[in-house]
């Protein structure tokens, strides 16, 4: 009888231990799943933050072509003025008046250079922005792999003290009678 109850608690344990590794197997593949699935969410945000960063780039372009153009018709517009008072006062042979048209000129040429320096501005500060993010995506990308990581090997313990937890504690009969024993 005793050598049935050894062999019932070892199939039996070995039942659990079964049991066990299929539960952290299925277990496992949950959380490669997971993982999967949040870092290919992550690149797929990254493409976007990339894409959005070109998009205000291109917007930032336009913006300083329609500030460029209006800061030549505004110079067109005081050069015609000036002109226009030159002509009836008489001075349009004048130094006065051909300073003042090189002035306007030189304004013009202050003003698109600025907004040409801001523009390139804006646009590196958009492009290192959408890096930014992109990196910052590929940290939490690399966060959710070394979670994966050290959540499998926590849990090997635990699934250790699941198996020996699942065999069967010894009868009164095995503890009362030394093996080959009986009554």
């Amino acid at each position: 009888m005793a050598i049935f109850t050894a062999i019932g608690t070892a199939v039996g344990a070995s039942a659990a231990a079964a049991a066990a590794t299929g539960a952290a197997i299925v277990g496992t593949a949950v959380a490669v799943g997971g993982t999967v699935v949040s870092m290919q969410s992550a690149q797929a945000s990254a493409r976007a933050q990339r894409q959005a960063a070109q998009r205000q780039i291109r917007m930032q372009q336009a913006e300083a072509a329609r500030q460029r153009r209006g800061a030549i018709r505004q110079s067109i517009l005081a050069r015609a003025q000036a002109r226009t008072v030159a002509a009836t006062t008489g001075q349009v042979a004048g130094t006065g008046f051909l300073g003042g048209m090189a002035s306007l000129t030189s304004q013009l040429g202050a003003n698109l250079g600025y907004g040409t320096m801001m523009s390139g501005l804006g646009q590196e500060y958009t492009a290192l922005s959408g890096q930014a993010a992109y990196l910052a995506s590929r940290s939490q990308m690399a966060e959710a792999i070394a979670g994966l990581g050290f959540g499998m090997v926590g849990r090997s313990g635990q699934i250790g003290q699941f198996v020996s937890g699942l065999t069967p504690a010894p009868t009164p009969q095995q503890t009362a009678y030394p093996q080959g024993q009986q009554f």
